[in-house]
């Protein structure tokens, strides 16, 4: 269950870049300015979720996922009958207020429950919703919008959010001993260089790839040629190899936490630098996409598992500041990639923008790990 409420949130989130040439020619807008969709969800997950995680501390954890699945209901509803843009706006807008705290809640549950050797695979567990999200509920997403309309679509989010909602009312008991934290000391528990440093990866990672990953349905349809049906698929295949990595992860957070950053924030700036060419011809899109799933959701527990071991006494705290990390990165690349298109720049410039900065990524992760080599010697 705690899987399944990732799942939501994160397909809230991934839907919305499938149905950015739909929501376009809907509304009328260009690109960059259906976009803003993107960008405006990213920044209030960023700034509203560690307030709403610290008013809400004192709270059970339970109640609180229950609260925050309620508010992603009614968001997800507001969305669906939303009757102009800007009121569409408003309503991302409300649901991304429950999309850090819920997923730092679910996190915190399941780290609870197992061995502290087993916190990396823990967090794979919880995690691997949001690869779900990307393999199954952002292309089964597109495709309703294609078919049936874009309404259709966040009316759907809201349906499975309801039975989430009951779902974790009947099954989610988590362990009482830790029902509820201090604000005063989470807060104190975020006050380490380190934690500093991991989110800053976060940041620069997330908004390297988002820069290409938010145009990647336009990217694809008028680059490499393919259909609306066929960008459907390849958002799948992107989600297909993030179930692949998200394992890999796992098991790198478990084992080689740091090398395993490293290597694959070398692996994602790569793989976006080579996508300004391979796009051009299908096939090597195709596989260039797969890897970019691979790379992506691998990234997810090794993060947060450096978070949470940068910030043991902040666990809800530094999970939810986590969340909102990748959301600044993700509304930075977004945005980054909209200025772009605005000052002339081509779909194909995105990919090289975006491995620049996940190459800034691979450099801090270094300095990083290594301070951590030299302060446990």
């Amino acid at each position: 269950m705690l899987t399944a409420c990732v799942f939501v949130v994160g397909t809230a989130e991934w839907v919305m870049v499938g149905l950015l040439p739909q929501l376009s020619a809907d509304w009328h807008r260009p690109l960059p300015a259906v976009g803003s969709l993107v960008t405006w969800y990213a920044l209030v997950v960023t700034i509203a979720g560690p307030l709403v995680t610290v008013g809400m501390l004192q709270l059970a954890r339970r109640p609180t996922l229950l609260v925050l699945l309620g508010i992603f209901v009614a968001g997800n509803l507001a969305a669906a009958l939303a009757g102009s843009f800007n009121l569409l706006v408003a309503a991302r807008m409300l649901t991304a207020l429950a999309h850090s705290t819920a997923f730092a809640t679910a996190m915190v549950i399941a780290v609870d429950m197992v061995p502290a050797a087993r916190r990396g695979r823990a967090v794979a567990v919880v995690t691997a919703g949001w690869n779900l999200a990307t393999v199954l509920g952002a292309p089964l997403g597109t495709w309703i919008g294609d078919h049936f309309g874009w309404r259709t679509t966040f009316g759907a989010i809201a349906t499975l959010a309801a039975l989430v909602l009951c779902g974790v009312a009947a099954l989610v008991r988590p362990p009482t001993a830790h029902e509820a934290a201090r604000p005063g000391g989470e807060v104190r528990g975020l006050l380490r260089p380190r934690v500093a440093l991991v989110l800053a990866i976060i940041v620069v990672a997330q908004g390297g790839l988002f820069t290409a990953y938010t145009y990647i349905a336009p990217l694809l349809q008028q680059v490499s040629g393919f259909t609306p049906s066929a960008v459907t698929t390849l958002l799948a295949l992107f989600g297909l190899g993030a179930v692949g990595g998200n394992l890999l992860g796992g098991r790198l957070a478990d084992h080689a936490p740091w090398a395993g950053l490293c290597v694959l924030l070398a692996g994602l700036a790569a793989a976006l630098a080579v996508f300004s060419f391979t796009s051009r011809i299908r096939w090597t899109a195709a596989v260039t996409v797969l890897a970019l799933g691979v790379i992506a959701a691998a990234l997810i527990p090794l993060l947060q598992d450096r978070t949470l071991a940068a910030a043991p006494a902040a666990p809800t705290l530094v999970t939810a500041i986590s969340a909102s990390a990748f959301n600044l990165g993700v509304a930075g690349g977004s945005q980054l990639g909209g200025h772009a298109l605005t000052a002339g720049l081509t779909l194909t410039d995105l990919p090289w923008i975006g491995g620049l900065l996940a190459g800034g990524a691979v450099l801090i992760a270094a300095a990083t790990a290594r301070h951590h080599r030299t302060s446990r010697q």
